[in-house]
C-alpha cells in the first residue's frame, strides 16, 4: 500500500504545483523529462525558505514527482493530438497593423490583394493583417490612404502553421505545449492566433528554422509518448 498523504504533505505538494505552474522552464523540464528532480527540489526549498515557508527537499522531490505522473495523465490527450500534427513554413511575411476605427474600409481595400492576404485578427483596438510575397513599400502603397491609422509594419517575418485534426477543438493543453515548446526556447512570439484546427504563429525569420525545429521535436515526442501509452 501506498503511504498516506498527511495534511502537512498535501500542503506542501500544492505550495510546490503553485511553483511550478508558474514557471514555465520548470514545467516544461518536468513534462519533457529532462529535469534533474533533485537538483530542482533543492531549488524550490530556497524559494519556499526566502517566501517564509519550509519543507524538507525530500518532501519536495515527492512532490515533484507527483506532479510529473499527473501532468502525464492530463496531457495524453493533447499528445494524441499533437501527434498526428503537421507543420507548414511560409516565409517572406509582413504583418500590418492599424487602428481599429476604419477596420471595415481596411478590410474592403485588403480585398484587392486577397491571394497574398493569409491571415487577419481584429480586437477592438487593433486590425491585423498578415500578407506574404510583398514588400513594405507595396503594403504602404495598396494603403496609401491609412497610413496615419498604421500602428506597425513589420517585415522579416515567418508564418509557421501547426495542422491538427478536428480532436483539438475540444481537447485542452495543445496549444499550451506548442507556445511552451517555443518559448522555453527563448523565441518571442510576434502574433499567433488558432483558426478552426489550424494554430497560426508569426516569429521573426531569424527565429523559424529554431522555432519549426522545437514544434517537430513536440511532435515527435508525442508520438513516442502515445506509442509509450
Amino acid at each position: 500500500m501506498g503511504k498516506k498523504m498527511t495534511k502537512n504533505s498535501q500542503s506542501i505538494t500544492k505550495l510546490v504545483h503553485d511553483v511550478v505552474a508558474s514557471n514555465a522552464a520548470y514545467e516544461h523540464a518536468i513534462v519533457m523529462g529532462y529535469a534533474n528532480l533533485s537538483a530542482l527540489a533543492r531549488i524550490i526549498q530556497q524559494r519556499l525558505r526566502s517566501a517564509g515557508q519550509h519543507a524538507s527537499v525530500e518532501a519536495i522531490h515527492s512532490a515533484l514527482k507527483r506532479y510529473r505522473s499527473m501532468k502525464r495523465v492530463e496531457e495524453l490527450g493533447a499528445y494524441r493530438v499533437l501527434s498526428r500534427s503537421s507543420v507548414t513554413v511560409m516565409t517572406d511575411v509582413i504583418k500590418a497593423v492599424f487602428r481599429s476605427e476604419k477596420a471595415d474600409e481596411i478590410l474592403e481595400k485588403g480585398m484587392l490583394i486577397s491571394e497574398k492576404l493569409i491571415h487577419i485578427s481584429k480586437t477592438s483596438n487593433a486590425l491585423t493583417l498578415v500578407v506574404n510575397n510583398m514588400s513594405k513599400q507595396e503594403v504602404l502603397s495598396i494603403f496609401s490612404k491609412y497610413r496615419n491609422e498604421v500602428l506597425e509594419l513589420k517585415d522579416g517575418l515567418t508564418l509557421i502553421i501547426i495542422h491538427s485534426p478536428e480532436e483539438i477543438l475540444r481537447t485542452p493543453g495543445c496549444v499550451e505545449m506548442i507556445y511552451r515548446a517555443i518559448s522555453s526556447a527563448g523565441i518571442n512570439i510576434e502574433d499567433t492566433s488558432s483558426t478552426y484546427t489550424d494554430t497560426l504563429i508569426v516569429v521573426k525569420d531569424t527565429d523559424a528554422s529554431k522555432a519549426f525545429e522545437e514544434i517537430n521535436l513536440l511532435i515527435n515526442y508525442s508520438k513516442n509518448r502515445v506509442r509509450e501509452s
